[in-house]
């Protein structure tokens, strides 16, 4: 009888720990590939190879208070620039195409943030953020509202693509 008490105890613990890491929280991660205008060529005339660029929209909805600390994108680590989403559904149109507009985050009774990587790259970034960014395209770091600064961690294996927008 003592161990089935045991075993009910200790299921509950388990749970209620699960239940505390799954659920808080939920990312909606876009890419944008920029094509760019301007070829760059050397003295020869050969075009110089660039390195792709994108835009990203990345937005961290949550039933609670949270505090992004930090984000990895392809494995590079960065400050987050954090600003409050007010309304959803958040919609992106395209400026060139109007009638092309896509639902990024939908309508939700969440706290919404959206994170976007600053020009500062990370001095210390977190040992788990690059083994967690060695498999997934992105890993947002952040901690709760609660007392205990313990940092969560959620990741994305592979970024939602947008169609891709022309640089002047």
């Amino acid at each position: 009888m003592k161990s089935f008490y045991f075993f009910l105890i200790s299921i509950c613990f388990y749970g209620g720990a699960f239940a505390q890491i799954e659920g808080v929280s939920k990312i909606y991660a876009y890419k944008q590939k920029l094509k760019l205008g301007t070829v760059r060529v050397d003295e020869s005339g050969r075009e110089v190879p660039r390195k792709p660029q994108y835009n990203y929209f990345i937005y961290l909805a949550s039933t609670t208070s949270v505090k992004p600390i930090e984000i990895w994108i392809n494995g590079e680590a960065y400050v987050p620039t954090v600003s409050k989403v007010t309304v959803t559904p958040v919609e992106y149109t395209n400026a060139f195409d109007p009638n092309q507009s896509k639902i990024l985050v939908p309508k939700i009774g969440k706290n919404v943030l959206q994170l976007s990587p600053s020009l500062t790259k990370i001095n210390k970034p977190s040992l788990k953020g690059k083994t967690l960014s060695e498999k997934n395209e992105l890993v947002i770091i952040y901690q709760g509202s609660g007392k205990i600064d313990k940092p969560y961690y959620k990741v994305v294996s592979k970024l939602t693509e947008l169609d891709p927008v022309d640089m002047q």
